[in-house]
């Protein structure tokens, strides 16, 4: 039995190793490729075609009027018209929605559901793309967003500019910037800004699919028009993660996808064009959210999607899926590294090998940290221009914490549904926050 425990205190330092080495190899790739692929000058701007943004809404009657009337503010481009989805019987936001459709003509426009709500957000889209692009009159782009975003009024023009050449456009997306005492919300700070500003510039270089963040999604006429009538509908139904899936089912359709990170001059760090927003403040809020995330791409993905893909695309479908796993480890290594200190793991019990692959891995694991602190402080630097090396510190296990939680949730779902991935599902959503003031939300 002592044996046995030592066998698996090895092995979950050795998978720690494993996950570290795999984001220091997307570090590696990210140094190489550069930071800034893209920028806004030195290239033409191309003439902003007709574009449709899309909400699809449920009970957002406190903030889709300040949401449409903050962007449209922003947003002095004729060419691009809002379409708010909304349910008959959700008359609040079906009341309000009319109100700035009315107030707003030529650049506001409501689409009803036919269908009473909630049911999805993926079916909500589907509506919208049915009753929008069934028209001969419909939008040369569609862009997804969400009731709380702050729109960059400069993402049209890099839409526009790429559409040429992709039929599916991701912007990067940021929290938009928290005090360092909202330690939940500000954990998407450093998330997202890890994120965006190394593994989607990592993917959009090796040609793999670029996942749909769900908001600053830009999709062809071409592509929408080709979903509706090879599949019936663009969003696969009865999941919580369409927007991802639609990544992977675009890519698998032949149509070319690139993550746009433009940049712009900036005096302090870098001006991403990006869409920004306010993620949850609450730790309940935040581990619901995380874990429809969590549940819809290691188990809904995996289950709908399978692995059929090149090499590098599975690649990166490990490196999704893996949370599912990966997410209980940060608290694991810091339970070895007590059981160590308080001679609980016998280390000299172990035989020679094992004892010095477990001391070089533990070892590697602490140096990895370390990177991955650093890696965090300057993604931080590039999106927000300020170095916070406490705050970082401070939030990463409350970061820990959440997606712990959250992957426990995931997994009892997983093994509570007998019917799995087949039943309809029921929007799921979140409390949303909007900035006081639109026109200077912009980090």
């Amino acid at each position: 039995m002592h044996d046995l425990f030592l066998l698996c205190v090895l092995t979950i330092s050795l998978l720690i190793s494993l996950c570290s080495l795999d984001d220091a190899f997307i570090d590696l790739l990210a140094l190489s490729i550069g930071q800034d692929p893209y920028r806004t000058g030195g290239r033409g701007e191309a003439a902003i075609p007709e574009t449709a943004v899309f909400i699809a809404n449920w009970d957002e009657e406190d903030v889709i009027g300040r949401m449409v009337e903050g962007n449209l503010s922003r947003i002095d481009e004729p060419s691009v018209v809002i379409y708010l989805g909304v349910y008959p019987n959700d008359a609040g936001t079906l009341r309000v929605a009319n109100e700035v459709a009315e107030k707003y003509p030529g650049r506001v426009k409501v689409i009803v559901n036919g269908l009473n709500g909630p049911t999805s957000k993926g079916q909500m889209l589907n509506e919208m793309f049915e009753q929008v692009f069934s028209r001969d009159d419909a939008p040369d782009l569609v862009v997804l967003h969400d009731s709380e975003d702050v729109i960059d009024p400069r993402s049209f023009a890099i839409y526009a500019r790429f559409a040429s050449r992709y039929d599916f456009i991701q912007v990067p997306v940021f929290s938009l910037q928290r005090r360092r005492s909202d330690f939940v919300a500000a954990t998407y700070m450093d998330e997202f800004a890890e994120r965006h500003t190394r593994e989607m510039i990592v993917r959009n270089a090796l040609g793999v699919a670029i996942p749909s963040a769900g908001v600053g999604t830009c999709l062809s006429r071409r592509l929408v028009q080709h979903f509706l009538k090879t599949h019936g509908r663009l969003l696969m139904p009865s999941t919580v993660t369409e927007d991802y899936v639609l990544g992977v089912e675009a890519k698998r359709a032949g149509f070319r996808p690139v993550f746009a990170a433009v940049l712009a001059d900036a005096d302090e760090g870098y001006d991403y064009i990006a869409t920004r927003e306010f993620f949850p403040q609450k730790l309940s809020a935040s581990i619901k959210q995380r874990t429809r995330w969590i549940y819809g791409t290691s188990f809904e993905a995996t289950h709908k999607l399978g692995w059929s893909a090149s090499a590098w695309d599975i690649y990166f479908l490990i490196r999704d899926r893996k949370g599912a796993i990966a997410n209980f480890l940060p608290a694991a290594s810091l339970v070895l590294w007590v059981l160590v200190f308080l001679d609980v793991i016998e280390v000299d019990s172990m035989s020679d090998g094992m004892a010095n692959l477990f001391a070089v891995s533990m070892v590697f694991n602490v140096a990895m940290s370390v990177v991955r602190y650093v890696t965090r402080i300057v993604s931080s630097y590039q999106v927000y221009g300020t170095v916070d090396w406490i705050g970082i510190a401070l939030r990463w296990p409350v970061g820990v914490l959440i997606n712990m939680s959250a992957t426990y949730r995931a997994w009892k779902i997983y093994f509570g549904e007998s019917d799995f991935a087949t039943r309809p599902i029921v929007w799921s959503k979140t409390v949303h926050d909007l900035p006081d003031d639109f026109s200077t939300a912009t980090r």
